[in-house]
């Protein structure tokens, strides 16, 4: 990363801990983090998340799709000493850590997460994690659908303006 991503990046970390950021405040320093991250050479952006597809193991890590009666299930597994961001979050679904141990960076917080834990996303959610040990993340959706790119668009947004993401 290049002085000024890592600068923006130890910002927003030494507010998250001191809770002295706004959920507003976040939003924008993770958007102008994003945009410096897609700008850096070694960087990865998914543009698909479909199993086969050729960017199916993106950077070391890789994903796996399962559907149950009504449940979408993501597993994606993360190598060490690597940084993620994750998508905007629309729904409100349960995520389970396996495997391993992240810091996790969100509106909430900075939280260091170990194996074996739970949690629940809300929606608005976005994460930057940093992986310690490698790490294997499930997500679980609520839906109907079977098109993994389909899923995917109706739990997660490309950016903050979506109608279920609005800050009062």
């Amino acid at each position: 990363m290049n002085k000024k991503t890592t600068q923006d990046l130890e910002d927003i970390i030494e507010k998250t801990k001191s809770g002295s950021i706004s959920k507003k405040d976040f939003r924008t320093k993770i958007i102008n983090f994003e945009k410096q991250i897609r700008d850096y050479e070694d960087s990865t952006v998914r543009t698909s998340y479909k199993k086969n597809d050729a960017i199916d193991t993106f950077n070391g890590a890789s994903l796996d799709h399962e559907f149950g009666e009504g449940t979408y299930i993501r597993t994606i597994t993360m190598p060490k000493d690597m940084i993620y961001l994750s998508a905007i979050h629309l729904i409100t679904h349960p995520y389970f850590v396996m495997k391993g141990s992240a810091t996790v960076i969100s509106d909430k917080g900075l939280e260091l997460i170990e194996a074996p834990y739970h949690g629940m996303t809300q929606p608005g959610t976005q994460r930057i994690l940093y992986i310690h040990e490698e790490c294997v993340w499930i997500t679980v959706h609520p839906t109907n659908k079977t098109d993994i790119e389909e899923v995917v668009a109706d739990v997660t947004s490309n950016n903050y303006d979506h109608p279920k993401l609005k800050i009062k």
